[in-house]
């Protein structure tokens, strides 16, 4: 009967562990710049990004950016926005932070990043044998952001 209670206890906390966890989502990202709108920009010619909002800040305008074709379909997207936050001192150097993109080529963005004026750090390469690719670029303002290409079925 006591294995029985204590079975019955745990399931009971794993099924509240569970029901709080389903509740949370990302919501975006955020990114850290000295100029917002510049490096507002580059993430709309390296990675097909569109401005979906714009508030006015004391320290100056932060973006909201999304996927879409056009401006109306970013904003239409459900999906996580990357936010550009304007500060005095941008990112700061840290490289432990950083975005991850989901990409179909990994080679052909990380050029795309290079050619928008961000850096690549490690070009795309197979991560062990599991057809993955990984790229790592680093944007004007010194955030990082990882490419990953997923394995081709």
């Amino acid at each position: 009967m006591h294995r029985l209670r204590l079975g019955f206890a745990l399931a009971l906390a794993l099924a509240a562990s569970a029901a709080a966890h389903a509740q949370v989502s990302l919501n975006s990202v955020r990114v850290l710049a000295k100029d917002s709108q510049a490096l507002g920009r580059f993430y709309e010619a390296a990675f097909g990004l569109k401005e979906t909002n714009r508030i006015a800040t004391q320290t100056g305008p932060e973006l909201f950016l999304n996927f879409g074709a056009t401006a109306e379909a970013a904003r239409a997207n459900e999906m996580p926005a990357v936010v550009i936050m304007q500060t005095p001192e941008g990112p700061a150097g840290d490289e432990v932070m950083h975005v991850i993109f989901t990409v179909t080529d990994a080679a052909a963005t990380a050029a795309a990043a290079r050619a928008a004026g961000g850096k690549v750090t490690r070009e795309p390469s197979e991560y062990g044998n599991s057809g993955i690719f990984i790229a790592f670029v680093v944007d004007p303002e010194g955030n990082h952001i990882e490419l990953i290409q997923p394995a081709r079925r």
